[in-house]
């Protein structure tokens, strides 16, 4: 762990302090985004069952709306469902680097793409290591 944390600071000392700052700042921006957009979605979709159980509570009763609606519910449930066990039956291809050469060009290329994320697991990974040493 701690020769890729050193790797990280390697390469991000080596791209400057600007790029860090926007990197951040983007990646701060997309996070706050992606969790708003989630809450929206969530409201959205109560909105759409609460208004299904209205439509369908004066032609079917009570009873029946409430069925209808978790009848929705399931159908959306078991399509989620069925996304995820695409994602995760996705194959996964075996690593073919075998040099540390190859390895750390790898990395480094993985690095360069992918910035943002590398360096929040860095910091939580920070966190978390100096989280562990406080408790001992």
């Amino acid at each position: 762990m701690e020769a890729l944390i050193r790797l990280a600071v390697m390469a991000l000392a080596r791209t400057g302090a600007a790029d860090m700052a926007a990197t951040a700042r983007r990646t701060a921006a997309t996070t706050l985004l992606a969790i708003v957009s989630g809450v929206l979605a969530t409201a959205s979709l109560g909105c759409a069952i609460a208004a299904l159980w209205i439509f369908t509570d004066s032609r079917i009763g009570a009873s029946g709306a409430a069925l209808a609606t978790a009848g929705c519910l399931l159908v959306l449930c078991l399509a989620v469902l069925g996304l995820l066990q695409l994602v995760l039956r996705r194959p996964r291809r075996p690593p073919a680097v075998s040099s540390p050469e190859l390895l750390l060009a790898e990395a480094t290329r993985l690095f360069k793409d992918h910035k943002g994320t590398l360096l929040v697991a860095a910091l939580v990974a920070g966190l978390l290591a100096g989280n562990e040493s406080r408790e001992r």
